[in-house]
Parts: C-alpha cells; structure tokens; sequence
C-alpha cells in the first residue's frame, strides 16, 4: 500500500510536470545580499517575461483590475486563510493552488505596492517556500517603482489552467503560539514586532482583543526595510547593521508576528535575503496571541498619552477615538492642538525680521494653535536672551506667571492638550511645553508621536490660517499641581550624596565627558565642561527617537522620527541604574532636551522622575558645586 502511494505521488509529480511543460532555467543576479537571486529587479525581469515556467503574481489587495505588470495573475494572501487569518490546512492550500493552475515547480515574481499592501508579497512568498517551492521570488520595489518609472502595463485578466499542486511542507517555517510561549526567556530565541509603534505600545487598531506586544518581542517597524524614496529594499549593509544592533544574528532561532502575519511575512522574506536560517512566521501573530488570556502581553504603561496621526485625524473630525478599552478621557471636555513653534526667542533676538509665528503659518494641523517655544521661559532674561544674571531654579516661569501664561491660550487643568513640534530639530521644545503644561496642573496632556513630520506623511491636511487661542479666566487648578515633576538645584544636590537616587545627563557625550571645551560646547552663552558628580550618562536626547533605524541619517532617504521603542529605553537605564522604583533627575544645558527624556520616563511610568530645569548651567553657576570630568562608567 505505502509504495502504491509513492507510485501515485510520482505519478502525480510528473504529470505536473508535464501539463506545465518544459521549464527554462534561469540565471538570476545574485546581487548583493547573501541571496540577492531572492530579489529581482525591473530590468531583469523584462528580460524574463513569457518565458515558460515564468509566473508573475500581483499580490496587492486592490488594483489588478485598473493596471498590472504584463502576464500577471491576480493571487491574494487572504484568499488562503481560514477566518482566524491563519494559513489554510495543506489540503486546502494545495486545492486552491491548483486551481489557480500553480504548481512547485514553477519560478514565482511576486510583487505588491509595498507599504500600502503591508508587505504582502512577503507574506504570499512565506507561503509558497512554506509549501516547499524553490524558486520563489520578490520585485525589488513592486508596483510602486514599476509604474513610477513608466514601463509597460495591461488591463488584462490573466488566468492560469488548472494545474496540480503537491505541497512538500517545511514545517520549521511555520511559529505556533506554543513554541512561542516556551521560548520567551530564551535569550537565543528572537521575536521581531515589525507593526507601527502605536500597535506595540498598545493601542488596538484591528480588532485584537488586548493591546501591546509578546514579552521580549524587538519592534523593528516593517517601513524600515524599505527605502524611503523609492520602496526598494534598504542595501545590505544598512540591514545587516540594523539587525545587529538589536543582537539578530544567524546564530539565533527568530520568528516574526504582526496582526495577522502579512508584515512578518516581509521580515521573513527580508531575513531570507539576508542569509538567515533559522527562520519562521508566526502567521496566528496577534490575532491568536492576544485571544488567549494564558499568553503574557506587554503594554507601554502610559501608551494612550503617545497618540499616533489617525487617532488625531478621527478627533478633529468629531469621532471619538478612546483610549483602547477604557472611556475616552476627553469625552465632555474641549481639548487643544498644540503647534510648538520652533522659532522661540523674542524680538531682541533678531530685531530686523523676527516672527515667531512663522513656522506655525507655513503649516500646521487644522484648528491647532501656535505656542512658541520661548512661552514658559521666565520673561526676565536680559534683552530676550540667555544667560540670565542669576540663575536660580531654572527658566520655567514663576507659578503665577506660568498660570497666566497657560490660561492666555485657552488652556485649563481639564482641556486634552495635543502637543507635537513643527520642526524636527526642536522637538525637545515641543516636549518641553508638554511638561510644563503637566508641571502647571493640565491632567490630560498627549504626545504626536512623529509630530508635524509624520502627520504629512500619513496623509494628514495642513492649513495655514491663523488659529486665535480664546484665553480663559481661570485654569481651575493651583500651579503648580505637580511639583515632584520638577527638581530643584537644592534636591539635585540632596541627590549626590544619596547613593540611591540617580541623576541622568542626557546631554550630547562630548558635552558629558570631554575636557575640550570645542568638543563640549553646546550653547552660545556659555560653555563649561564636564558633568555633576555621581550623573550618569543616559545618552544624546535625540537617541530617544528612532531615527538611526528608520533611515533619518545622512546615508539614506528619511522617515520621520517617532519615539524609540520603550524596551530599549527601559534595558539601557536599567544599565546604568534606573527602575521604576529609582528617583531620578534627569538633566541638559537648560531643561530643554531633559523634558524630552522625561516625558518618555512618564510615558513608561517611572514615578519617581523630575526634570531639573536648571541644568548644566545652573549647576555650573556656583563654583562649588561638585563636578567631575572624563568618561563615567555609565558610557558605553
């Protein structure tokens, strides 16, 4: 009986064969990743088109009907699974495959339109190597860049003859949610997130029944294996140094989940092209996850305070987007769009043509108003500017003038406040409004995470009216209603002597730890180097966004910044001493880039963290204060 069923599946194997016809071999460029034949570009495939054995598959949702690559079927990943999103069994994937006239020996171009698909030719190139086929293959840019660059196109419908598809399953390709749970304190077994922020800080967007990510799971968001101007796959030596730097070697078991296995399906394929082996999709990913309640989930503490663009687009549109599973904190209550200006110093600054409304009138999120970033700061620094004669707890304004100062733009303790920056280089002031608005009282205050940036790339409309704040009479609350967000130079030096406290610098590492002043300078008013005694160095305020993994550096196109993924900010404090149980002061030159790294320590639900808003300078005012030069071993 066994040798009659091997018979048949010879049998059956041939015939395949045969009903497809003779199958050229093709040479394809090996590129330069470890598999680069994995990646096929537009010229090279031109030159393939029609020959035999040679199918095209359009994988994108929507669009084959209006234009598509010549020769092209239509094959879509969500015909393929069952209603949970998850893979079809192997008889019913072979049935459907078959029918739509493929078979494993053919040579597979898929393609899709990269971001808008979410990767959806990796998930249907997943599937086809999962099902045992060899040739299997992605166009380097989809859609996107073919129709960019004008080549040919039909409307065609093409269609294949039934065909018969034997499956020669892979089973090390395909992650179950046991093998997941078994493994999470396996320091050799890596789980890669590739959702967008808000989905693994933990907002639930489509339909999961919890918010947040698998414990452990490293957030490499999808976008980043693309580049930004094109959507071709990102070079091999800025994903080899991306993938290094979360400790994604070949030597490590790793697997990827997303929602519903789509974009995991892309890092499958980008790990593929990069050589790995020991690879695999989790394609019930967070649908199947976040249903059973026996599996461990992981949330930023504070998450519904980072709103993402959608969220603010559905507010200004009169819906109501809540707070993932609890009543929207808002409901009632009027709430402000806060444009944080990044031209922040007063006219004496530049009295031949200062407008600090500028940046605010060439473009801003509809109905949001301006609040220059130089609002909050005390009004009695000489001439407009710094340095102050004598600085004494910072440049935040005295609690009453700060009142005055919030309640002039409309603003009381129980508006929802949206702050996000309008310029990308100031996004510490932006961050900086936000804390003082807490420090003040204002108990609803939320972050654009990606600010003005990301709202344009999502789609969001700009306007350029002026919007005119209507100032209220009272704030309704005394200021402030937080002062343990706000250390004092007398609690900053309690703290240096406290061998349980920690004071964090975040300036830039020249300025922490060089003994040359030209290195170390940072401001124009003064430059003084070194650190306080005992502060540890927790990196450059601009680390806290993730702008070395999303391509916003000089070697490659950008993307806009959002926040760092919350994990690595808690591993690299958790370092040099600091938990949700530490007291901390976190610190700059003037508490400018400090409220950044203090918003990001509320956001995580550090308690215990205050933002010295005097800083270096102050610090450095009284010559007796402690200070040490060189490295700390708080450095890496």
């Amino acid at each position: 009986m066994r040798g009659l069923k091997h018979l048949m599946v010879i049998a059956s194997v041939c015939m395949c064969v045969c009903m497809f016809g003779c199958k050229t071999e093709i040479d394809f460029p090996q590129g330069e990743y470890p598999n680069g034949e994995l990646l096929v570009a537009a010229d090279f495939l031109e030159t393939i088109m029609g020959q035999s054995g040679v199918v095209i598959i359009d994988a994108r949702s929507s669009g084959y009907e209006t234009a598509h690559i010549p020769g092209a079927i239509s094959l879509k990943w969500s015909d393929y699974v069952d209603e949970s999103k998850k893979l079809l069994s192997v008889s019913e994937l072979q049935t459907k495959l078959s029918a739509a006239g493929l078979n494993p020996y053919m040579t597979f171009i898929i393609y899709d339109d990269t971001l808008k698909s979410w990767g959806a030719a990796g998930r249907v190139f997943w599937m086809l190597e999962y099902l045992g086929c060899n040739d299997v293959h992605i166009l380097n840019g989809g859609w996107d860049l073919w129709s960019a660059e004008g080549r040919d196109t039909e409307t065609t419908v093409n269609t294949l003859s039934p065909n018969i598809f034997i499956a020669s399953v892979r089973d090390s390709l395909l992650m179950d949610k046991s093998t997941i749970k078994n493994n999470l304190s396996n320091e050799d077994f890596i789980i890669i997130d590739p959702r967008e922020d808000e989905e693994y800080n933990g907002w639930t967007l489509y339909g999961e029944q919890r918010g947040g990510h698998i414990p452990g799971a490293v957030n490499i968001n999808y976008r980043w294996f693309f580049n930004a101007d094109n959507n071709t796959i990102r070079n091999n030596d800025e994903l080899k140094e991306m993938l290094e730097s979360y400790a994604i070697t070949n030597d490590k078991t790793i697997t990827s989940y997303c929602t519903a296995g789509i974009r995991s399906g892309l890092v499958y394929f980008a790990l593929r092209l990069m050589g790995y082996t020991d690879i695999s999709n989790y394609d019930g990913s967070m649908y199947e996850w976040s249903a059973d309640s026996t599996c461990q989930m992981d949330a930023l503490k504070n998450y519904e305070k980072l709103v993402y663009p959608a969220w603010v687009q559905q507010l200004i549109a009169g819906g109501n987007p809540g707070t993932a599973g609890s009543p929207p904190t808002y409901s009632g209550k009027p709430y402000v769009i806060v444009h944080a200006s990044s031209l922040y110093w007063p006219e004496a600054k530049n009295p031949d043509g200062y407008n600090p409304n500028a940046d605010y009138e060439s473009g801003h999120i509809p109905g949001a108003i301006n609040i220059p970033l130089h609002t909050f700061d005390i009004p009695e620094v000489p001439e407009g500017i710094y340095p102050w004669t004598c600085p004494e707890d910072g440049n935040l304004k005295a609690p009453e003038k700060l009142k005055a100062a919030i309640e002039s733009y409309g603003i009381t303790h129980d508006t929802m406040v949206i702050v996000y920056s309008g310029d990308e280089s100031y996004i510490s002031g932006a961050y900086r409004v936000a804390w003082a608005l807490m420090y003040a009282g204002v108990a609803d205050v939320r972050y654009l995470n990606g600010d003005l940036d990301l709202w344009r790339e999502s789609g969001g409309e700009i306007e350029t009216v002026t919007n005119t704040p209507i100032a209220v009479e009272d704030f309704g609350a005394t200021v402030p209603a937080h002062p343990e967000y706000y250390a004092t130079t007398a609690e900053v030096e309690e703290m240096v002597n406290n061998p349980e406290a920690v004071i964090g610098d975040d300036r830039r590492w020249n300025e922490y730890a060089s003994d040359d002043e030209s290195l170390a300078c940072g401001y124009e008013f003064f430059c003084v180097t070194g650190h306080i005694a005992t502060a540890v160095w927790v990196k450059n305020q601009s680390w806290y966004l993730d702008n070395i993994y999303s391509g916003n550096d000089e070697n490659s196109a950008s993307h806009p910044a959002t926040m760092r993924s919350y994990t690595e900010i808690q591993k690299m404090w958790s370092d040099v001493g600091i938990t949700t149980d530490t007291e901390v002061a976190f610190h700059c030159g003037g508490g400018w880039r400090s409220s950044h790294v203090w918003f990001c320590a509320y956001l995580m639900g550090y308690e215990h963290a205050s933002n010295y808003d005097g800083g270096w300078y102050e610090w450095t005012w009284d010559p007796s204060r402690p200070v040490v030069h060189g490295e700390n071993p708080s450095a890496e």
